[in-house]
């Protein structure tokens, strides 16, 4: 299949190299739609896909397009893309917070896949959600599926609301691990450690740790088996308990899904 990837920025051309990469889409049979000059060029170097700086009717030859804009950039988008979907290809939109009403009602068509990816992809260990339209044939959902797979796993689910929880979680994810991982390295700071000492001890240990998860042990069975009784990880784990820690924890994430359903319009 064609593919027309409109906006080459961090999440469009990670998805982009990944795409290529894999061999999913030949690079001549992909285009690449960015103004930025510098970006596309770096881009092409990259993939050696094709590339302009604005659309045009060639855009009505692919088979499918994928929307990886800024999501505050979709209503200015959509009326200059609309007449270029007349033939109603497979949309593809990886814009947060963009619902699919939203895009059907800006673009006219049908058959639309709303995608929830996240930063990891950038190093092929991404975690993509997506829903399909109705619309969407078997065999558009399954070149989906291999085309998301090319930069990590892929979960396709039956209801839209899943992908706005899925910002949440896997979306908005790699910033609750930075944000961890900024707190264990002040903490290591103040424990004495030098900042690019407390830098080490802390990725290491996040990169090691992060690896053991791919096991078939639960996290919870992980955690515990780090646990000894009386020891330092409980004495660390209790004080966490005690302070709730898990409950605000809880409480983030519901605050990001919320947010994410007003941006989609849902409530």
């Amino acid at each position: 299949m064609k593919l027309a990837l409109i906006g080459g920025g961090n999440m469009g051309g990670a998805l982009l190299k990944a795409f290529v990469k894999s061999g999913i889409l030949p690079a001549q049979q992909t285009l690449l739609i960015e103004p930025d000059q510098q970006r596309r060029e770096m881009l092409v170097q990259e993939t050696h896909c094709r590339a302009k700086a604005d659309l045009d009717d060639e855009i009505t030859r692919v088979d499918a397009m994928l929307l990886a804009v800024k999501p505050q950039s979709a209503s200015a988008l959509m009326p200059q893309l609309k007449p270029f979907v007349a033939g109603d290809p497979l949309l593809i939109s990886v814009m947060a917070g963009v619902s699919m009403k939203t895009l059907e009602e800006g673009l006219g068509i049908r058959k639309l896949v709303r995608v929830m990816p996240n930063t990891p992809a950038l190093v092929g260990e991404g975690m993509s959600v997506f829903y399909a339209s109705e619309a969407v044939s078997r065999e558009g959902r399954d070149w989906g599926v291999r085309l998301l797979s090319s930069c990590g796993l892929c979960l396709e689910v039956d209801d839209e609301n899943a992908v706005d929880a899925a910002t949440a979680v896997s979306g908005s994810g790699p910033a609750y691990l930075f944000y961890l991982a900024e707190q264990m390295i002040e903490a290591a700071k103040n424990l004495g450690f030098r900042a690019d000492q407390a830098e080490v001890l802390v990725k290491q240990t996040l990169k090691g740790a992060s690896l053991l998860l791919q096991n078939d042990e639960s996290a919870a069975e992980l955690r515990r088996r780090v646990t000894s009784p009386g020891g330092t990880t409980e004495a660390a784990l209790k004080r966490f308990g005690e302070g709730k820690v898990e409950n605000h924890l809880r409480d983030g994430l519901e605050c990001a899904y919320q947010r994410a359903r007003q941006l989609s319009g849902s409530i």
